[in-house]
Parts: structure tokens; C-alpha cells; sequence
């Protein structure tokens, strides 16, 4: 065992905890912004609350550090689609009952930890965000959600329904895009300076609240998504946000004002590929890396039904000449799922 790590034990706790800990469960932000994810400790305690919906799944653990003193851990872990795609469900976790985490500590001076392994009384382990145990053989869930979506699909259905984000996109550095996703972008010298004075913490980090994201950075949500088509429009949701992008299937006269999501117009390339030209896009941000992006950025998406019916391939071509010193393309897909939905995202401060 790592001897960075700290563990500690269950003990009892003034009942106010638990009230701070609902006031706060249900606020939004970027685990790779708010967490160490390159530091794995360890903690242990009792189970005194549990939230089983998104924006994350939520716990409290009370106990008592290494020199007697009372502590209280909000644990959080991935969102409620994703835990049931990797085969972990609410009824593994029972208030009253003593686990481990072992997960990514905040990086503020709070006690916050995202779990990506849970150690149950009865020995059981819960892979929670890796494939990897920790302490034992006998595991519950996969960890990861690189599900195969479901062979020889009927291609008929076209796009027109819900995807499940394959969790390949959880191989890559970035967490945005796969097949193509670097930290290595061709960034101008101006889009550098900026991110290299980027302060991930600072307090108006939207990354850090419930503030929606923009084009192109809500396209990294890993939760499912869906295509509807209402005739002279298309609405894609996403379920990150309860986020809605209005497709236009025709140029609007006049155009909208800018805004986050930016003005999209469609077009059908064949039966199977979904061209998508986005501008007027007024969100500052790249990706939640301190990648920023200027007024004058355009995204090209195509959105590809394989054969089968059963993948949806997804290609952004980002074109901003204050930001990139040319075109970056970025790749991911989809897999159907049948039964998958857009669940609630209700996301609160």
C-alpha cells in the first residue's frame, strides 16, 4: 500500500453534518479542476448520507483522523447513467455501513475525495471510475463504460433516438475527445500566455459551479444524448446541464444574437452523415484545460451512423486563428444502447 495514503476510522459525528453535506451534494463542476487526480489517498468511515442521482452520486463518511479528531468526507463519484452502465447499482451502498474509498483529494483545503474504488464491509470491492482493484479479487462493476452498444442494429431508426458515449473517451489525457485528443494543440503564442496564466481555482472558474457550458466544451459531456427532429429543426440533448442545441435545417433570417451554445445550421451530406456548422459562439473556453477561444471560432461536426445502426462516429473540425495555428480535429463516438435515457441533470448551487 502507497505510504501517502490516509486512512481513517468510523466514529460519530454531530447530526449537522449531514444537513451541510445536502445544502452542497448537488453543485456541478469539473472533477479534473477540483481534484488531485495525481494523488490517490485513502479514506474510511461510516456511510451517513447517500444521493444516488446526478449531477454526481453523493456520500458522506464521518469518522476520525489518525490523532482523534471528528472528520466528515463528502465522496462523490461518476453520474448516475455511468454507474449503472458499469454495473454498480444504488443498492450497493447502505447508510450505516463502514467503507474504504480510495479516490483523488480535493485540491482546496476541504475534505472532499472522488472515489474511484470503494471497499464494502463484507469485502467486496465497488470499481467505481477504474477497471483496476485495489484490495480484492471480489469485485462489483467493470469500472469502465467502453460498452459495445448492440451488434447489427436496425439502421432504419437512424439518429434519431438516444447514445451512450462508449467511455473511450476516458483513455485520453484530456477527457474530450478520442482519436486525436491531445494536450499538444497547436496554440498562437497569445493562446499560450493565456493559458499559462490561467488559475484553474479562481472563483469565477465556471468549471467550478453550475454554470452550463458552451460550444465546443459541453461536447465532452460523457453522459447520454439524444436527436429529435422537429421538421425545420433538429434538438439535441444532452443530459449534462439538461443541455438543448437547436440544429437549424435551413439559414435563419436575420441571425440569432452570439450566445454559449452558438448559432448551428445542419445539413444531410448523405442518408447516414449530419453536417453541423456552428458560429456566433460566446463561450470563452476551449475545454476545461485553460484552453480559450475567441468570438471568431467556427465548429464543423459530422455526425456518422455506421452500418449496423448501431455507432454513431463523431468528427469536430475547430477552426479559430486566435486560438489554434490551424484546424484541429477531434474524434469520439456513440453506441445505442436500447432502454439508455437523458436522465434529469438538476444541477444546483
Amino acid at each position: 500500500m502507497n505510504e501517502n495514503l490516509n486512512a481513517l476510522r468510523a466514529l460519530p459525528l454531530f447530526g449537522v453534518l449531514a444537513i451541510v453535506f445536502h445544502s452542497e451534494a448537488l453543485a456541478h463542476h469539473s472533477a479534473r479542476i477540483t481534484y488531485d487526480m495525481e494523488q490517490v489517498i485513502e479514506v474510511e468511515g461510516e456511510v451517513t448520507d447517500v444521493i444516488w442521482r446526478n449531477p454526481h452520486v453523493r456520500f458522506q463518511l464521518r469518522g476520525v483522523d489518525e490523532q482523534g479528531n471528528e472528520t466528515s468526507w463528502n465522496v462523490e463519484s461518476i453520474p448516475v447513467s455511468r454507474l449503472s452502465r458499469v454495473g454498480v447499482t444504488p443498492d450497493v451502498l447502505e447508510i450505516g455501513e463502514t467503507v474504504r474509498i480510495a479516490g483523488f483529494p480535493a485540491r482546496r483545503p476541504v475534505r472532499d475525495v472522488y472515489a474511484i474504488n470503494m471497499l464494502l464491509e463484507d469485502g467486496r470491492e465497488v470499481l467505481l471510475d477504474t477497471p483496476v482493484a485495489r484490495w480484492s479479487d471480489n469485485t462489483i462493476g467493470t469500472g469502465l463504460d467502453e460498452t459495445p452498444g448492440t451488434p447489427d442494429a436496425d439502421p432504419t431508426l437512424g439518429i434519431f433516438r438516444v447514445w451512450s458515449t462508449d467511455g473511450s473517451f476516458l483513455s485520453i489525457e484530456t477527457r474530450f475527445l478520442t482519436e486525436g485528443g491531445t494536450l499538444e494543440y497547436p496554440l498562437t503564442p497569445a493562446a499560450q500566455a493565456a493559458k499559462d496564466a490561467w488559475d484553474p481555482l479562481a472563483p469565477d472558474n465556471p468549471f467550478l459551479t453550475c454554470t452550463p457550458k458552451g460550444m465546443p466544451t459541453i461536447m465532452q459531456q460523457p453522459n447520454p444524448v439524444e436527436f429529435e427532429d422537429n421538421g425545420d429543426h433538429i434538438a439535441f440533448t444532452m443530459e449534462e446541464f439538461d443541455t438543448v442545441r437547436v440544429i437549424w435545417m435551413s439559414e435563419q433570417a436575420p441571425e440569432p444574437p452570439p450566445s454559449a451554445l452558438g448559432y448551428s445550421v445542419g445539413q444531410w451530406v448523405d442518408d447516414n452523415t449530419l453536417a453541423v456548422r456552428t458560429t456566433l459562439i460566446d463561450w470563452p473556453y476551449f475545454d476545461q484545460n485553460g484552453h480559450q477561444q475567441s468570438e471568431d471560432i467556427e465548429t464543423l461536426e459530422r455526425f456518422t451512423l455506421d452500418e449496423a445502426g448501431s455507432r454513431l462516429d463523431y468528427e469536430l473540425t475547430v477552426t479559430d486563428p486566435w486560438l489554434f495555428t490551424e484546424p484541429v480535429v477531434l474524434r469520439k463516438a456513440w453506441q445505442w444502447i436500447p432502454g439508455d435515457q437523458v436522465l434529469p441533470f438538476e444541477c444546483t448551487e
